[in-house]
């Protein structure tokens, strides 16, 4: 019996399996130059935090002064168990989410005046 002779095609190439990573979407993340201008922002007079005392904050840095001044009485009065104004007034006016968080666990003026500068430095530097 003859051979049958082998009928030549062209070579096809394998198909490749196209295989999609699951990628993941980046966090969105608030930008340094972006956090300046907050630390930076001009407020209106309406929106300044008045400290008991009478001494008004215009911006996260004036407020992280004035706790160098106020006295334990006063930190008490806007921060105790049921409120933080500070936290509220970060999260209200600049948008602060996680200083404003940070800022809830200050147990003492001290404390909050640490974070704050912590949070002004970190975001200048």
């Amino acid at each position: 019996m003859p051979k049958a002779k082998k009928q030549t095609t062209k070579t096809e190439k394998p198909k490749k399996k196209i295989v999609k990573k699951a990628t993941k979407k980046p966090i969105k993340k608030i930008s340094k130059a972006t956090t300046k201008k907050k630390l930076k922002k001009k407020i209106p007079e309406e929106h300044y935090f008045v400290l008991v005392s009478g001494q008004r904050a215009r911006n996260i840095k004036e407020l992280a002064d004035a706790l160098e001044y106020i006295d334990h009485n006063h930190f008490v009065y806007h921060v105790n168990k049921t409120r933080n104004d500070f936290s509220s007034w970060i999260k209200d006016i600049f948008q602060e989410i996680e200083l404003a968080e940070e800022i809830k666990k200050a147990k003492n003026r001290e404390d909050a005046r640490l974070i704050l500068y912590k949070h002004i430095s970190h975001n200048f530097w």
